[in-house]
């Protein structure tokens, strides 16, 4: 019965190997993390003691690739500054008439939060600082930076709108 489930995990990760790194590679965006990840996945697979069978061992594959991607992003995620390089992309139904300066669009946006929020925003987001690191700058709570930057984050997300970010942290809660 083991030999039948082996034999069945690696037809299925040999048929399947390039669907689950696309897979993987969605979540984590580089292919050879992607690659371990669908490897880690199988190698578990084939080790586990528990020998019953799964009733739907695609499904349980695709779950665990999406699950072991996404703590992958999560042990390893760091925020990223903001540079004068972020590109705005207006609605593929808006007339362009005239370009758009897309950095102005943004620096105008931030400049228009409360001070607050700005001072903290441009501590973390901009510069790189760690919530700890603002914090004790600022002289105030990692709480209060929290809540700060989840305002800043509602209020950009509210006044850019109109427009595709391609930084990925506006689009996180």
């Amino acid at each position: 019965m083991k030999l039948q489930k082996q034999t069945e995990i690696e037809q299925l990760f040999k048929k399947n190997y390039r669907f689950y790194c696309l897979l993987s590679y969605s979540y984590v965006s580089q292919w050879d993390i992607a690659e371990d990840i669908v490897q880690d996945v199988f190698v578990k697979l084939l080790t586990k003691k528990d020998s019953t069978l799964l009733l739907n061992i695609n499904a349980y594959v695709c779950r665990a690739i999406k699950n072991n991607s996404v703590k992958y992003i999560t042990r390893t995620k760091k925020l990223e500054t903001l540079d004068e390089n972020c590109l705005f992309i207006p609605f593929h139904d808006e007339p362009i008439y005239e370009e758009i300066n897309r950095a102005s669009i943004l620096q105008k946006s931030i400049n228009n939060l409360p001070l607050g929020c700005k001072n903290v925003f441009e501590l973390c987001a901009l510069d790189g600082h760690k919530y700890n690191s603002a914090a004790d700058q600022l002289g105030i709570s990692v709480n209060t930076v929290k809540t700060q930057m989840k305002k800043a984050y509602k209020i950009l997300r509210h006044d850019l709108k109109n427009y595709y970010l391609v930084v990925l942290f506006f689009l996180e809660n």
